[in-house]
């Protein structure tokens, strides 16, 4: 019991250390100062130019190859839920830490995604540990861990909330990502307010992770509903950002240029939309073709005429009109002859 309270001790005082001062978060005005996005290593120049900073890298070399501008958050193996220990051994780390001391390219390390303290319940403690150990070698550099905010006894439960005064302290920067728009339903953006209102209530400093992608369970959300979501985080106490993800599934996020114009000026790289003459393309092109000005397209309507079917035939403002970025276009679409 003795040996149980000094820990506790210990750890508290870990917590203490690790906690960013309030006076360091912001709240408001799109993305914080760091803006990671997964599985981006091989499109990192494409990712800087979309206002992205921090590219995922498995190791210091990559981090050092990476474009001016770009700095890397070195993937450092998982902790696995099945035998509630570390995939790499202390040791690794030493090593991969040391060597990256100095080393302006490497951000930080991410050291864990979605541990699971029901099923680990010294998970927490496990982490905390891991940040020491780090900090320990290297007190500059920063530790990221992502919670999994989507639940645990289903979608949406309770226990995704609940744990999260389990993780204050645990590491520099606790992403969370409850994604709210599953295959065949509407997005529930209530899952993200709950999530960032207990994450506050809790204390974390924390990451949003933005949901731009598509698997079995989620689907590609549509760009009024990204930018739905990246309001809500913009709204909330998030120290910065994380993007799911460059490339998933076989799926490409350079592929939606929509969802792309939404994330790259929510990272900060605004410009203006210049509205392109978009007549004659068929829907998917003009939507493309609007998203890589900076546009989105507005209401889509339809009417009989003697254009082909499926193609543009209208649209306003007109070719050449400067809107705010992220300005909308309505389109009218051929009907093709009555």
């Amino acid at each position: 019991m003795r040996r149980v309270v000094s820990l506790a001790v210990v750890l508290l005082a870990c917590c203490l250390l690790l906690a960013t001062p309030a006076s360091t978060r912001t709240a408001g005005g799109g993305a914080g100062p760091y803006r990671y996005i997964y599985n981006s290593s091989s499109a990192a120049q494409t990712v800087l130019a979309n206002g992205w900073n921090l590219v995922d890298v498995g190791s210091k070399s990559s981090a050092d190859d990476l474009p001016r501008g770009a700095r890397g958050l070195v993937w450092v193996g998982d902790y696995d839920n099945g035998s509630c220990s570390w995939e790499t051994g202390d040791a690794e780390i030493r090593h991969e830490v040391s060597s990256a001391v100095g080393d302006r390219k490497v951000f930080g390390f991410f050291i864990s995604d979605e541990p699971n303290p029901y099923k680990c319940p010294s998970a927490p403690a496990q982490h905390r540990a891991r940040s020491v150990l780090i900090h320990s070698i290297n007190p500059r550099t920063k530790t990221v861990i992502v919670l999994d905010s989507n639940g645990f006894s289903g979608r949406a439960t309770k226990d995704a909330l609940l744990q999260l005064p389990l993780w204050r302290g645990t590491a520099d920067y606790i992403g969370l990502d409850p994604y709210p728009c599953y295959q065949g339903e509407a997005c529930d953006f209530t899952w993200i307010a709950r999530t960032i209102a207990a994450a506050n209530a809790a204390g974390l400093n924390y990451w949003g992770v933005i949901q731009a992608f598509d698997g079995s369970s989620w689907r590609w959300p549509t760009a009024s509903e990204l930018t739905h979501m990246v309001n809500q985080w913009t709204g909330s106490r998030e120290t910065g950002s994380m993007t799911f993800a460059w490339t998933w599934d076989g799926h490409d996020l350079s592929s939606r240029p929509e969802l792309l114009a939404v994330l790259r000026a929510f990272n900060g790289r605004r410009g203006n939309c210049v509205v392109p003459n978009v007549k004659g393309s068929s829907l998917k092109s003009a939507r493309a073709r609007l998203a890589r000005a900076g546009c989105l397209t507005g209401r889509v309507t339809r009417r009989f005429s003697s254009r082909a079917s499926g193609h543009v035939i209208a649209q306003r403002p007109k070719p050449g009109t400067r809107l705010p970025a992220l300005g909308r276009v309505a389109l009218v679409i051929s009907k093709g002859r009555r």
